[in-house]
C-alpha cells in the first residue's frame, strides 16, 4: 500500500538555498516513517510571489536545484513531488516536478488553469499527463486546477488512481478545499491528495488544511494552519472496490457532452 507524506510548509521567498533545506528535513523525516513519496506545495522551491524574478529564478530540469532534489530523492530512496517555476522551450511555467526514488526525473506537469496574474508571468500547460510508478499510476494537477472537473476526470480517464495537487490557496478559500479534494476522488473513484502552503506572503494568507481523500470520498487526513506532515496510506484494492456499483467512467456517455448543441 503506498503511503505519502503531504509536507505541509511555509517556503521563503526567492530563497532557494533555504527552501532545499526544508525540502531535505521533509524527505528526511519521510524515510524515516518509510513513505514511498513526498508532496510538496505548489511553487515551493521559490515560494509563490516570484512576479518579476520569475524568469530570473526558474529553472529546466538540468538545473541545479532540480539537481540537489534529484540527488535527495536517490539518497533517500523516495519520491518526490514538488512545485517551481519551469523554464521550458523559453517559456515559464507554474509546473510540479515528479522524481522517483532512483533520483530520475520522470517528467513534469504544466499548471493548465492558472490564477488571477500568473498569466502575466507564466504559460498555460496544455495536457494532463499520467505516470505509470511502482506505487500505481499517478496524475499532478495544481491548486486552480483543482477547481475544474475536468482535470481530474481527464487524469482518471487517463487511468490516474492518484492524482496528487501541489497547492498555494489562500484565504477566504478554506471552505471550499477540502470540498474539492473530497469532490474529484468521488466523482472519479480515486484517491486525491493536496498539500498547501501557509504562512503571510506579502499580504496573501495561505493556510493550509493539506488534506487526502479516498475513492469513496471519505476524508483521510487533513491539516491546520501551520507547518505539518501527514502519513497516509492509500489502498489501491479500493479503486476497484468502489467501481464497482456505481462506476462512473464507464457510464459516461461523453459524446452528448457536447455544448454546441
Amino acid at each position: 500500500m503506498p503511503k505519502i507524506l503531504l509536507a505541509q510548509a511555509k517556503p521563503r521567498l526567492l530563497d532557494k538555498r533555504s527552501n532545499l533545506e526544508t525540502m531535505e528535513r521533509f524527505i528526511k523525516s519521510a524515510y524515516k516513517q518509510e513513505a514511498d513519496l513526498v508532496l510538496f506545495p505548489e511553487l515551493f522551491l521559490t515560494g509563490y510571489f516570484t512576479r518579476e524574478y520569475t524568469s530570473e529564478m526558474a529553472e529546466d530540469l538540468n538545473g541545479p536545484s532540480i539537481q540537489q532534489i534529484r540527488n535527495m530523492a536517490k539518497q533517500y530512496r523516495i519520491k518526490v513531488v514538488f512545485g517551481f517555476p519551469e523554464k521550458k522551450e523559453n517559456r515559464l511555467y507554474n509546473s510540479a516536478c515528479f522524481i522517483d526514488e532512483k533520483g530520475e526525473i520522470l517528467g513534469s506537469y504544466q499548471k493548465v488553469h492558472l490564477w488571477d496574474e500568473e498569466p502575466k508571468y507564466f504559460e498555460a500547460g496544455t495536457s494532463f499527463p499520467v505516470w505509470d510508478t511502482n506505487i500505481g499510476k499517478i496524475g499532478i494537477m495544481i491548486c486552480y486546477d483543482t477547481e475544474f472537473p475536468e482535470s481530474a476526470r481527464t487524469l482518471a480517464v487517463k487511468g490516474a488512481e492518484i492524482i496528487l495537487a501541489p497547492t498555494a490557496n489562500m484565504a477566504p478559500f478554506q471552505h471550499v478545499q477540502q470540498l474539492y479534494i473530497q469532490t474529484r476522488a468521488a466523482e472519479n473513484q480515486i484517491f486525491v491528495a493536496t498539500t498547501n502552503q501557509i504562512g503571510v506572503e506579502e499580504s496573501t494568507l495561505f493556510f493550509g488544511e493539506s488534506a487526502a481523500a479516498d475513492p469513496n470520498g471519505q476524508l483521510l487526513v487533513k491539516a491546520g494552519d501551520q507547518e505539518q506532515e501527514l502519513l497516509v496510506g492509500m489502498d489501491l484494492n479500493l479503486v476497484k472496490e468502489s467501481r464497482q456499483f456505481p462506476f462512473y467512467l464507464k457510464d459516461r456517455r461523453p459524446q452528448h457532452y457536447s455544448i454546441s448543441k
